[in-house]
């Protein structure tokens, strides 16, 4: 077990390692597809691509790190600063209060090596076909008979339909409600987990110390969702050092195995707002914590979103 924790794992000969992710392969019952490394903001993961069904996975070693994050980030770019100031005539002093009421606390966690689902999957919205929708409400096809013809690419109903335009075919997506308790059963049932505050933490800032895993300023070169837009794709989607797909889009919020908090997001409550990048951003940190009330029976499936993870036990 302990050549599946990060220190050990990274000293191993290629071979072993190689074995090793052949092995969960057979275990986990997952198809290995290929082997791959993937590097970014100074840290590397050679890792294997799992499929289980239509999802992929990969392994992540586990680790002792530091995680949360304190205080206030030295050395901000002038914009940043100019962005905070909006809020306050001491812009240290605004976000230092910020980052005080709405980041988890500086502490050491020994994350357990896992399989990590590599992309968010939605909540609340399934895949259907047009036999369904006929039975489903009567109402919608016409709706759907509308779209097909229009000029539009993509039409949701609000908690009842989504209809999809890929090539010459339409994808058909149907809002079925679900409360946080009936998402764990069901992941439960397939063996999957969600990652708790401390996993997910790891999983997108790898034990950072500073405010995004790349450093304490948004960097404005980047291709942000909301912000710019150069070509396909955006900056903070591509694969991180674990290759995850996460903390990429401030209007996502990812469920976690936490009753208080999501992560990854504020629901674009910032972006919104009209804050700027940094603000529009920060609750992208790896440490931010948006507050939620589970105490709503359902979850939203506009907003929230889940990957699923499998600790790997001896």
């Amino acid at each position: 077990m302990e050549k599946l924790y990060n220190e050990a794992y990274s000293l191993l000969p290629m071979k072993e390692k190689k074995e090793i992710l052949e092995s969960l392969a057979k275990k986990y019952n997952m198809e290995l597809l290929r082997f791959e490394t993937f590097s970014k903001y100074s840290k590397s993961t050679f890792t294997a691509i799992f499929k289980y069904k239509e999802s992929e996975f990969v392994f992540v070693p586990g680790d002792t790190v530091t995680l949360g994050y304190e205080g206030l980030p030295k050395n901000l770019s002038d914009e940043s600063l100019d962005q905070l100031k909006y809020f306050s005539k001491n812009p240290n002093e605004f976000l230092e209060e910020y980052i005080r009421d709405n980041f988890s606390k500086v502490r050491k966690a020994t994350i357990k090596p896992m399989l990590v689902e590599r992309d968010l999957q939605t909540v609340a919205w399934r895949k259907s076909n047009l036999e369904e929708l006929k039975d489903f409400d009567s109402d919608l096809l016409k709706d759907y008979n509308e779209f097909k013809s229009s000029n539009y690419n993509r039409l949701t109903l609000d908690e009842t339909a989504r209809f999809t335009k890929v090539g010459n075919d339409i994808e058909i997506e149907l809002y079925d409600d679900i409360s946080y308790e009936e998402l764990c059963e069901n992941l439960k049932d397939e063996r999957f987990s969600l990652a708790n505050l401390d996993e997910w933490e790891y999983l997108c800032g790898g034990g950072c110390r500073t405010l995004f895993p790349w450093g304490d300023d948004i960097d404005y070169n980047m291709n942000l969702f909301y912000y710019t837009k150069k070509g396909n794709k955006y900056d903070l989607e591509e694969p991180n050092f674990f290759g995850l797909s996460i903390a990429y889009d401030p209007y996502k919020m990812e469920i976690i195995d936490n009753k208080s908090f999501t992560k990854g997001g504020d629901g674009g409550c910032n972006v919104c707002g009209g804050f700027g990048e940094f603000l529009g951003y920060l609750s992208c940190s790896p440490y931010f914590n948006q507050v939620i009330d589970y105490e709503e029976e359902y979850l939203n499936g506009d907003f929230n979103f889940y990957r699923r993870i499998i600790r790997i036990e001896e």
